[in-house]
């Protein structure tokens, strides 16, 4: 048998180890926390810090002593890939603008900003929640684009499908939030919410995972993430529904024209994007031996 072949086989073979482990793992994790806390609010943020906790468990258990410094220096934590980061905040900024921005203009809802006060305390909470929530959202980024991502493009022909598929595995992490919990999402009943929300991570995460490819760092994913949360939570405090209408099926994370423009924007990339149409880095396109054989 040839050795190299040998070689690249099991390294593949331990990929995709990795890979099921790390699935399985973080979506029994979820779903346990979901069972024992369906109506407590803390479900959500404990949610968030299981991709971590699961990489964490990985760490030491199937990852060899050897590489367990290598793994986690390889999420990029020690690069704060600055030159990404206007990309990170600005494009969630616009497309979660121009999703409420619809919901106004076909009458969902209105505008209703009270600035009589002249309260600004704001313009300083808003810098203070964008910093604390990127720290916190990295609980979720260092499992999906630091763990998973580069997995999934040692697996998958395209670095592309990979962005989808990952985006597609986070995208039904959520769902026993929405179908079992009480506290996400419930603005719309399960059966709607639960397909709209995996739509919509499947196709924000061809964005994330350009940024990913672009920095090689989970910060600025992590600040894209949690700038996508906090204009989340500005638009719902910013626009309120019109009558009996309910403005979460046209914005906010169940909203159709959410839906659009993150679609759009995940065309526009897969089709553009520089970082995809050049050749993947070399240590993209061998299976690395990160797992005890």
């Amino acid at each position: 048998m040839n050795p190299i072949t040998s070689s690249t086989t099991k390294s593949t073979t331990q990929v995709r180890r990795e890979v099921a482990a790390y699935i399985a793992l973080a979506y029994a994790l979820c779903i346990a926390v979901v069972v024992a806390l369906p109506h407590a609010n803390i479900n959500m943020m404990l949610a968030v810090l299981v991709p971590t906790v699961t990489v964490a468990i990985l760490t030491f258990t199937i990852t060899p002593r050897g590489g367990r410094r290598a793994l986690w220096g390889s999420f990029g934590l020690n690069r704060a890939a600055v030159r990404t980061w206007p990309s990170a905040l600005l494009i969630p900024m616009v497309l979660c603008a121009a999703a409420y921005a619809t919901a106004v203009a076909v009458g969902a809802g209105r505008l209703q900003v009270d600035a009589s006060d002249g309260d600004l305390t704001w313009w300083t909470n808003l810098p203070i929640s964008l910093a604390m929530g990127t720290v916190f959202i990295l609980g979720e980024e260092i499992g999906w684009r630091g763990y998973l991502l580069p997995r999934m493009q040692q697996l998958l022909p395209d670095r592309r499908r990979a962005a989808l598929a990952t985006g597609f595995v986070h995208g039904c992490f959520h769902l026993p939030l929405i179908l079992i919990g009480t506290t996400y999402d419930n603005e719309v009943p399960g059966w709607v919410a639960a397909p709209a929300a995996v739509a919509l991570i499947t196709a924000g995460g061809v964005f994330y995972a350009w940024i990913w490819d672009r920095s090689r760092s989970v910060w600025p994913v992590a600040i894209a993430h949690n700038t996508v949360n906090t204009v989340f939570d500005l638009g719902a405090a910013a626009v309120v529904a019109t009558g009996g209408a309910n403005i979460a099926y046209v914005a906010g994370e169940t909203g159709v024209a959410t839906l659009a423009v993150v679609v759009v924007t995940a065309v526009v990339l897969w089709r553009y994007a520089r970082v995809w149409h050049a050749p993947a880095p070399q240590a993209e396109r061998r299976p690395a031996p990160v797992a005890a054989a």
